[in-house]
């Protein structure tokens, strides 16, 4: 059973530390998120989850948090884990956030190892530079799981994967087609050296090689962040003669349209992410003027299905070691269900249950799934 679901971005950080630590520790009591489900497991948990011992122990080492939808992913963590530690079936767990340095992250790793988790769930900072440390997890028994910013070139890990070629070819697509398959274009990337960067370029540049006469015009780096989105819009927008529509990676939408405001330029179409600051910008704007556009992601329920991917792998059931986590749409078509529901600061998610990890992602066909990094390990 699907419901969506608004998450509350101020959130409680679990071991008292204002941001993103470095340092790893177990999390006390987190406030359950206001209008959360009071069953997150869906009464599919099992009596035979963590019996072997009082319960689980689970490390997450996050890539960053500096967006709303990081914060999210924690957030969904973290209220899986406190649903499940009321349960019994884990015992305690851990959140950790590498601020985008893949040395960090291994040393995070290694720090959970040393601790003796149960396992180890990661959104990478980097494709391959913590395979070293997911090796020696593997070695001590240790299951890791990746999800989100990958994928990663680790044959151990088990990953949830986004499907970033597809579903950015896909959004790129559909923006061209609409402007007519001609038009001056600006794209807006993520993080440089991200995976999940990377993977979206691809998508969004095989999408272009359709289209001949679209020209890209610029690119910046948005950070997935409407505030660094803005700045680098706001920087680049005086050198181009012209910018039909805009591309972006998710959490850049609504800074682009403010930078494009502020220099007193008509709004072009603009690709989004589910921010909900953008969705309601959209929603006005749709009634005013029949504004146009399409939002697409996968959304950072993805914090919570990890969590209950890792304990169907520690009680050993049949999973899939390569999954991908679906894209979610928003178009005019059922824009009405999101504009002006959400507060701005929200991400707009859809919360699904631990029945649908297992019968939507662990059953999928795992050979189909795996990354061509994993293929081309070394």
């Amino acid at each position: 059973m699907k419901k969506l679901l608004s998450v509350l971005l101020v959130f409680v950080m679990v071991w008292g530390l204002v941001g993103c630590s470095s340092d790893t520790g177990s999390t006390g009591g987190t406030d359950s998120t206001p209008g959360a489900p009071s069953d997150t497991s869906g009464g599919a948990s099992g009596p035979d989850a963590g019996a072997d011992k009082d319960g689980y122990v689970i490390a997450f080492t996050d890539a960053f948090n500096g967006n709303t939808f990081h914060q999210e992913i924690e957030q969904y963590y973290t209220d899986a884990c406190e649903e499940l530690k009321a349960q019994g079936i884990i015992k305690d767990y851990v959140l950790d956030c590498a601020n985008n340095d893949a040395a960090a992250q291994v040393s995070q790793i290694q720090n959970f190892i040393m601790m003796g988790v149960d396992a180890i769930i990661v959104d990478p900072t980097s494709g391959t530079a913590l395979d070293g440390a997911i090796e020696e997890a593997t070695a001590a028994g240790i299951p890791v799981i990746s999800f989100n910013d990958g994928p990663i070139s680790s044959p151990d890990a088990y990953q949830i994967l986004v499907d970033c070629v597809y579903n950015f070819d896909y959004i790129t697509r559909w923006a061209c087609e609409k402007m007519g398959g001609k038009g001056d274009l600006l794209l807006i990337r993520g993080l440089a050296g991200n995976e999940y960067d990377n993977q979206a370029y691809q998508g969004m540049q095989q999408a272009l090689a359709d289209f001949p006469d679209v020209n890209v015009v610029g690119e910046v780096y948005g950070e997935w962040n409407a505030t660094v989105a803005q700045q680098e819009v706001a920087s680049i927008l005086p050198s181009l003669k012209n910018v039909d529509f805009v591309v972006g990676q998710g959490g850049d939408a609504y800074g682009a349209v403010q930078a494009f405001q502020a220099a007193g330029m008509d709004v072009p179409l603009i690709t989004a992410g589910h921010r909900a600051n953008f969705i309601n910008w959209w929603g006005e704007a749709y009634e005013k003027n029949g504004y146009e556009t399409i939002s697409g992601m996968a959304t950072p329920w993805f914090g919570a299905a990890a969590v209950y991917y890792a304990i169907d792998v520690l009680d050993g059931k049949d999973v899939a070691r390569y999954t991908v986590y679906p894209m979610e749409l928003i178009t005019v078509e059922n824009l009405g269900e999101y504009a002006g529901k959400f507060d701005d600061t929200w991400v707009i998610a859809t919360e699904h249950d631990w029945e649908w990890v297992r019968s939507e992602l662990e059953t999928q066909d795992s050979d189909a799934n795996i990354p061509d990094l994993v293929k081309n390990h070394k």
